[in-house]
């Protein structure tokens, strides 16, 4: 039996790493970039803040005006009112180049919340213009992708 448990363990460790290593370094980069998009979005569905901040580079800047700081605070208070937060993306597009990369989908979000919550939705859930989310990878590990602008033709922020 001691001799069995010498075998297994050492086996199912292997295994293990192996899978770990796999699944961080062997995928294709389009595979990662889904990996890094889905996160992002359950970042912002949780609004995890500090999550959401650090996928966004430190060069982000969109249409908007808004750099990485004010977009983050911009979407803490427009989305801190929800009691709950459902993001619905559907990838309609997935472009990546070896460090450059470009998400297009469409966005739907379900939630409860105070407030204007249910401007948000409506507003959110009217656009029928897809999202794009521009992606640089800024090292050379998989989780190094950053978002450094995302853009909706449909979307009108108010200055």
């Amino acid at each position: 039996m001691r001799r069995l448990l010498f075998i297994l363990i050492p086996a199912v460790l292997l295994l293990s790493l192996g899978w770990f290593c796999w699944r961080t370094f062997g995928r294709s980069p389009e595979e990662q970039l889904q990996d890094r998009q889905r996160a992002f979005l359950l970042a912002v569905e949780s609004r995890d803040w500090g999550e959401v901040r650090s996928m966004l580079a430190d060069d982000y800047r969109d249409d908007y005006g808004n750099d990485r700081e004010s977009a983050v605070e911009g979407a803490r208070q427009v989305l801190g009112s929800f009691f709950s937060l459902t993001v619905k993306p559907r990838i309609v597009r997935l472009q990546v180049l070896p460090d450059l990369a470009m998400v297009k989908m469409q966005i739907r979000v379900e939630g409860r919340g105070a407030g204007f919550s249910e401007a948000v939705l409506s507003q959110v859930n009217s656009i029928e213009d897809p999202w794009f989310f521009h992606w640089h990878k800024k090292g050379r590990w998989p989780w190094d992708w950053r978002i450094v602008q995302i853009h909706n033709d449909g979307l009108h922020i108010p200055r």
